[in-house]
């Protein structure tokens, strides 16, 4: 009981950073457009906007994936019998798993090469963009194993969760 609720926790929180991230760059676009029209223009705004923007991109990763909404042919899942859904779908949770390893890795090496370089007119230095990579991999291979753990166990959901 208090792991479901951890978990649901921990969605609601990547939910709630997806979505204040989102609004914060849509709201920095357009302060950014508004000052160069009638005002001094923002110089920091367009670079914080696109770092957002990033990160809401690998964000969004660890969602889809948590609500396995990416997109994937279903053709043969959908006329498979359960003993090759269930392979098929070991085989997909493997993938993506190896898939965010390779992220997690390069990501964490991105991080570390970064660490004293400085943003152009930001007051953090790159890492700080950058390390996003290795932490939503990392959360991806949490979702992905756990989905694997239910595949083996036949217990998983191989339907899009959708709002």
């Amino acid at each position: 009981m208090g792991t479901t609720r951890t978990s649901r926790a921990a969605v609601r929180v990547l939910h709630g950073t997806g979505v204040v991230l989102f609004i914060g760059m849509c709201l920095l676009v357009l302060a950014q457009v508004v000052a160069r029209k009638f005002f001094e223009p923002l110089v920091w705004s367009e670079e914080l906007a696109r770092y957002t923007f990033i990160w809401v991109c690998f964000i969004g990763w660890v969602i889809s994936t948590e609500r396995k909404s990416h997109i994937r042919i279903s053709l043969v899942t959908d006329r498979a019998g359960p003993r090759l859904k269930t392979a098929l779908g070991v085989f997909g949770d493997v993938a993506v798993i190896v898939f965010a390893l390779i992220f997690a890795l390069n990501g964490w090496r991105l991080v570390n090469n970064n660490l004293d370089i400085e943003t152009v007119t930001l007051f953090f230095g790159f890492w700080v963009v950058y390390l996003i990579v290795p932490i939503s991999a990392i959360a991806t291979i949490v979702i992905a194993t756990c989905g694997l753990l239910a595949n083996l166990a036949g217990t998983a959901r191989n339907k899009e969760v959708v709002l």
